[in-house]
Formats: structure tokens, sequence, C-alpha cells
């Protein structure tokens, strides 16, 4: 396994919260959003924040799985069942202090997005990452 693996999953085929290409049009919607984002937020360049953020899925196990590896990356985690849709399940919490440049950002937030694809569940920023987060 490599570590690549080890930190993504792998991705079932069978019966995907999100299709490939679903995936691509969020990624760059979600890269979209946050360079537009940034932009309002120029004071900030080159501040450590932590980001708020959230994903979605209709299995309570992607949550789960998606929770641990979130939880590996030193990320305040957690999952359950959506608030909003009892037929979806979110994995939600807070980054550890991110340096608010423009590369750093769009990095994780491509980073969060095949995270999220990787363990069938869909990443969104709207809900969060764009919240500026807290101070570290």
């Amino acid at each position: 396994m490599s570590i690549f693996d080890k930190l993504f999953g792998s991705k079932s085929s069978s019966d995907p919260y999100q299709t490939e290409a679903q995936f691509e049009t969020n990624l760059a919607r979600q890269v979209s959003m946050t360079r537009q984002a940034l932009a309002q937020f120029r004071e900030h360049e080159d501040r450590e924040l932590r980001l708020e953020f959230f994903f979605y899925t209709n299995k309570s196990a992607n949550a789960e799985a998606l929770n641990s590896k979130l939880v590996d990356l030193g990320y305040d985690s957690r999952f359950g069942e959506s608030a909003g849709d009892s037929a979806l399940f979110m994995t939600t919490g807070w980054t550890t202090p991110i340096r608010m440049d423009e590369a750093t950002v769009i990095n994780w937030i491509e980073t969060m997005c095949r995270l999220g694809f990787a363990n069938d569940a869909k990443f969104d920023s709207n809900r969060g990452a764009h919240k500026l987060g807290r101070p570290q």
C-alpha cells in the first residue's frame, strides 16, 4: 500500500456518492470560490488560521473512514448524521493552523476535494472554509 493509498484510501466504484465528473466540477468550483474569497481577505495573508471544513456522503462508514484520515492529519474532526438531511452523513471540524496565502490555501482546497473523493464524500468549502477560521 502506497502512502497515497494510506492517506486517501481506495474509492469504491459501487453506488458512488459523487461521480468523477461531479468531483471535477466540484473541484473547479471550490478553487474558484476560494480565489474569490481570498481576494476579500487580503489582510489575513501570511497569517496562520484554522479553517473549518465540511464533507458530505451517503454512508456512515465513509464519513467515519474520512474522519479517521482527517484526525491522522492532526485535524479536530467528528462525523455523524447530517442535521439537515437524515439520508446524509457529514464529517466536519477544524484544521491545524494554515498559512493564508493563495498557494497554500488553494493546495489545501485541492487536497480536501481529492481526499473527499477518495473516500466517496464531497468537500464543501462553501459551508466553512471561507469563514476565516480561528487563529492558532
